[in-house]
């Protein structure tokens, strides 16, 4: 079933593939380039791993009427988006970590201007072509400015989250084989950031405040005076940023993107969707990691159509409130446990949510309870939800709009939501697997969900093996559990490694969320041997209530009694999920999931 080396991509160097409206040399790559002496800016030698990789398939629309992204590289972005919306304002929601004394709103002009002087900055403090620059700082939309500028200068922004420890953030850092580091002085301490780390993992470490008896670090306000640089950005096809996949069984993966895959993803983002597509008259209001591949298809639409966009770092943050209640979006995307986290916010009697017209959530599915909180929250007649299902290696695997109807059922059996939409047409396929065989399994069987679709990433940095376990063929096996019904959609059970006998964590999750009111969080943790344990947290930390949960899973199968923690007690990745193995090992030390965990 899998094949233990990628069919193609084994070379000397970055593919050389022609592709339509591929602007650069055919022939000559950039890696071809350097070797050859045209870029004597770099002397450190390229990894492997940036010059040996799997291309990505090319898509250039999906109908002959299809609106297409306007560009492919990050670090052109704001560029673009100049040109197509110079004077609207694009808003932080407070003073960016990189910029203290500047502006936290700005046009997309002004953001643009920024992007070329932390471009200059990085280049003065040594950063060259083929560098890898490691990002870990607090979540802020300075992520995306650096981001954009090292992509810029033909460096490798490499984004993670500093949500980690030592023991996930170090082993992360080691495969960049010797990075730059950009990081400020709570994740030095946070994520295990010594002299000997700085010392072997990085050839340079550079912090964005001042970091008190560390020589190791250099501060990145000693590199403002620096004169202007030119772009010099990777090619079409070659690695353009690499992110990290969530890391909820364990450390996270390390995803390298290319120019075209990110296009070929970011294809669907700017598509003429009929009643839910991205207006230039829209006030988006985003709220998502901004270390997450999301954000570089997020770059791609909003440079096309230059929307007013709120970009929200904090979602606790009283700065929330303020900010929606002054800017009144009419499009919002946010994590799922952000919303569900958020829906004190839609039931505010200030009607904060009332000109919404659309809300996006990527990532998994949303509970049934959020959508009904959220759409009642709204004053529009005919709101929609699109919920995406989306992985960091492939971007969106399947969409399915929401309307009000939908989710005027509280508690049903199976939970609407389960049921997560269907893959791009005339973009991708889908089909389910046996976990053991690989073999197709019929229509309405439950099976590992497996993708055909262009914009799959490159590669695992460090970590090829296991990104040749997850191809077959064309096909890319998510790891997921689901189910394929005879009209194409595809209703998910649970991660492989999470499933419990006899049912779904997922839908016993959001039934009890939405059938008892005052719960915050649900989680159902698989334990071989044993019964499924659910874990709970709840409003102001009432206690559960005994009747309340009795009535709540009477028609649900066995579980084990009920815990109670705090809702901040639940370990939670960088974008926001639950970490189950993490949670498993803390509860109950020793105890083992039921699943393969083989894909995972």
């Amino acid at each position: 079933m899998v094949t233990g080396k990628l069919a193609a991509g084994e070379t000397d160097g970055p593919p050389a593939f022609l592709c339509p409206r591929r602007t650069e040399d055919p022939v000559t790559s950039s890696a071809e380039k350097a070797a050859a002496g045209d870029d004597v800016e770099s002397q450190r030698p390229i990894p492997r791993f940036l010059t040996h990789f799997t291309p990505t398939r090319y898509r250039r629309r999906l109908s002959p009427f299809s609106r297409l992204p306007k560009h492919s590289k990050i670090g052109e972005t704001w560029h673009v988006a100049a040109k197509t919306a110079p004077d609207e304002l694009v808003i932080a929601d407070r003073a960016l970590d990189i910029d203290r004394d500047g502006p936290a709103s700005r046009t997309y002009t002004e953001w643009a201007a920024l992007v070329d002087r932390v471009a200059a900055w990085l280049h003065h403090a040594g950063v060259r072509p083929w560098d890898r620059v490691a990002v870990l700082k607090a979540n802020h939309m300075d992520i995306v400015i650096l981001e954009c500028a090292i992509a810029r200068i033909g460096a490798i922004p490499c984004m993670f989250s500093g949500s980690y420890g030592p023991e996930a953030m170090i082993p992360m850092l080691k495969r960049l084989e010797r990075a730059f580091l950009i990081t400020d002085r709570h994740h030095i301490d946070k994520c295990g950031i010594t002299a000997e780390v700085t010392a072997d993992l990085t050839v340079r470490t550079i912090s964005v405040d001042p970091v008190a008896d560390r020589p190791d670090v250099v501060q990145l306000d000693d590199f403002k005076d620096a004169p202007p640089v030119q772009p010099n950005m990777r090619e079409f096809s070659e690695p353009m940023v690499i992110t990290h996949t969530s890391g909820t069984t364990g450390i996270p993966k390390l995803v390298m993107h290319s120019a075209e895959s990110i296009y070929s993803l970011a294809i669907l983002e700017v598509e003429r969707w009929p009643g839910f597509a991205l207006k230039r008259s829209d006030t988006v209001a985003f709220c998502d990691p901004y270390t997450h591949e999301r954000l570089a298809t997020m770059q791609l639409a909003m440079a096309a159509i230059g929307p007013k966009v709120i970009f929200l770092s904090d979602p606790l943050s009283p700065r929330v409130r303020e900010l929606i209640a002054e800017h009144r979006p009419t499009l919002v995307e946010a994590l799922p446990n952000i919303y569900l986290a958020w829906e004190p916010l839609a039931r505010d009697p200030a009607g904060l949510f009332s000109n919404v017209r659309e809300y996006v959530n990527s990532f998994d599915a949303i509970h049934t309870r959020t959508i009904r909180t959220f759409m009642a929250a709204t004053k529009r007649r005919f709101p929609i939800w699109v919920q995406s299902w989306s992985q960091t290696e492939n971007g969106a695997l399947a969409i399915r709009p929401f309307f009000r109807f939908v989710v005027r059922r509280k508690g049903h059996r199976p939970p609407p939501t389960q049921l997560i939409g269907w893959p791009m047409p005339f973009h991708a396929k889908m089909r389910a697997i046996d976990p053991v065989t690989g073999k197709e399994v019929p229509r309405g069987e439950v099976g590992l969900i497996e993708i055909d679709q262009p914009g799959r990433c490159l590669a695992y940095v460090g970590e090829q093996d296991r990104h040749d376990l997850k191809v077959n063929g064309s096909w890319w096996n998510t790891g997921d559990l689901g189910i394929i019904n005879k009209w194409g959609a595809v209703r998910i059970v649970d991660r492989e490694i999470d499933r419990i006998p006899g049912g779904s964590a997922i839908e016993f999750e959001d039934l009890i969320l939405d059938r008892i009111d005052y719960t915050t969080e649900v989680v159902v943790l698989p334990r071989a041997g044993e019964l499924p344990v659910p874990v709970v947290s709840t409003l102001d930390d009432v206690p559960l209530s005994k009747e309340d949960w009795t009535r709540a899973v009477a028609d649900l199968s066995p579980m084990a009694e009920p815990i109670q923690i705090r809702w901040d007690e639940f370990p939670r990745t960088g974008t926001w999920k639950i970490r189950r193995v993490a949670l498993r090992e803390r509860l109950f030390s020793g105890s083992q999931a039921i699943g393969i965990g083989r894909w995972t």
